[in-house]
């Protein structure tokens, strides 16, 4: 679990586009590719959300878990819908910013680790923002799987986003060359987030389409519903049943 003392160059990113009204946090692969992100989307509502998320949204009923809040905007838009929504971020400040924003029930916590919620608590879980990729591996999304089955009941399902590894643009297919050559795993992607002086690495997990329907299967879930092309640019929205 993150501490405060920990640089967290997101949740500086947030501030500063609360207080300036326009942030970029900058992105850099491990291979040196850059490009930057415009923090306004965090704030987004309903009208620019992803078109891979909307029609994922439909599938929410009963309790929501939302992992990985950020500000807050899919806990906000299913408040509004009426739902019970319970969001966990694994940053304190961002945790803080959310319940600032209006989220009802935030929670400092992670879905890689063993989560504070009873067995059966939730009939839906939201990982959007490509969340299904947080735990920075196919171990810690089998880990993961398996730890929101538990604290899920028995009609459940996952409504997640994530993208393939690309491997059509010719500099992202031979970023995946070169690290299948040194043994490392496919899919995982390693970043260095930084915003003005703050700066922090992480590792992060792609996976395709037709990889998930596995992983899925063998967590005891089920893939019922794809968005999107599965493209690794775009990006797919999936919807997961409990089987």
């Amino acid at each position: 679990m993150q501490h405060l003392t920990e640089p967290d160059p997101f949740a500086d990113a947030l501030d500063a586009y609360l207080e300036k009204g326009r942030a970029r946090l900058t992105l850099i692969r491990d291979d040196g590719y850059a490009n930057q992100e415009d923090v306004a989307w965090y704030f987004s509502t309903y009208r620019d959300f992803w078109a891979i998320e909307k029609p994922a949204l439909k599938f929410a009923r009963g309790r929501v878990l939302d992992v990985g809040c950020g500000a807050g905007r899919i806990a906000l838009y299913l408040q509004r819908k009426g739902l019970r929504v319970t969001g966990i971020d694994s940053s304190p400040r961002v945790a803080a910013l959310a319940s600032a924003r209006g989220v009802r029930d935030v929670r400092v916590a992670s879905a890689c680790e063993r989560l504070p919620f009873k067995r059966g608590e939730f009939e839906t879980v939201v990982l959007f923002g490509n969340n299904l990729g947080v735990c920075g591996s196919r171990t810690g999304l089998i880990r993961m799987l398996r730890e929101l089955r538990r604290v899920t009941n028995a009609e459940a399902r996952i409504l997640a986003t994530t993208r393939a590894p690309g491997t059509v643009n010719r500099k992202h297919r031979e970023y995946w060359h070169r690290r299948l050559a040194r043994g490392q795993e496919f899919g995982v992607i390693r970043l260095r987030l930084e915003f003005g002086s703050s700066a922090r690495e992480i590792e992060w997990y792609w996976i395709a389409p037709s990889a998930l329907v596995e992983v899925a299967w063998d967590t005891g879930w089920r893939v019922a519903e794809i968005f999107g092309q599965g493209a690794a640019d775009d990006g797919y929205a999936v919807v997961m049943v409990k089987r």
